[in-house]
């Protein structure tokens, strides 16, 4: 058996599409960013909808097709790249993102249009469950890590579809989730420094069994002993990363900033 160019799994389900059609709410005066349109299941709906659609596809024999198929619209642009490479701030107009993800760089896009918010008012995209499930984690869950920090620090996220793995072809082995994100106009805490902010976070979940005492030897010089307990910025380091807000994290790292004045 032949495998999926690229390893992508396209959608077929055409009552999923207009359901994603429908929860990204676009209307005719938006300008619409898709990212790997595949077969074109999304760009024909999105296409009735929206004022203008860009869409960045990397297969050469799909960019072809979707040629043929959509040469005639007016208001669709086709640009064959790789979106985990794409400079986003080349795009004209503020876009609104709404796209079915390659499962095998989803995650790696999705870091890349944060990187690039200021350019996108929702991003609504479908990805891997267990992607989802880790973007949407709340402290004290299995999912909870890293990418939930980063993805909730920039945005409000919102959980909107579950997708059966019946509705792609090939079929994957596992279901997929549908969700928006719409970056925040700032930042949802206070952070001195990123770097140090992110540094934290990341070190935080290197090892998530272990307890932050663990994690966060980069800076055992700032532990303080409390009742026999370390300590760092108020936090007891006998717990673990999982375990932390972002507030949490924001304050560690801007502790840490602070004595590094």
């Amino acid at each position: 058996m032949k495998k999926p160019r690229l390893g992508q799994n396209y959608l077929i389900d055409e009552n999923i599409a207009h359901e994603i059609i429908h929860h990204a709410g676009i209307s005719n005066n938006q300008h619409v960013l898709e990212i790997g349109p595949g077969q074109g299941i999304l760009t024909t709906l999105l296409l009735e909808k929206a004022k203008s659609l860009i869409a960045i596809e990397i297969d050469s024999k799909l960019c072809l097709a979707l040629t043929e198929r959509f040469n005639e619209n007016k208001n669709f642009q086709l640009i064959q790249a790789d979106a985990v490479k794409y400079n986003y701030s080349a795009l004209v107009n503020k876009c609104q993102v709404v796209s079915n993800l390659p499962y095998y760089a989803a995650t790696h896009i999705l870091k890349k249009l944060i990187h690039y918010r200021e350019y996108f008012s929702q991003i609504t995209v479908m990805l891997q469950k267990e992607v989802v499930d880790r973007l949407v984690a709340i402290p004290g869950t299995r999912s909870y890590g890293s990418l939930s920090v980063f993805i909730q620090f920039y945005c409000e996220v919102e959980r909107i579809i579950e997708v059966n793995k019946e509705a792609f072809s090939p079929k994957p082995k596992i279901d997929s989730s549908v969700i928006k994100l719409i970056p925040l106009t700032r930042p949802r805490v206070q952070v001195d420094n990123l770097k140090t902010f992110f540094s934290v976070v990341n070190a935080s979940f290197l090892h998530k069994r272990k307890m932050l005492k663990n994690n966060l030897t980069g800076w055992e010089n700032l532990f303080q002993n409390q009742n026999g307990k370390a300590e760092l910025a108020g936090i007891n380091l006998s717990r673990r990363g999982e375990t932390l807000s972002i507030e949490d994290f924001a304050g560690i790292s801007n502790y840490i900033n602070s004595c590094n004045d």
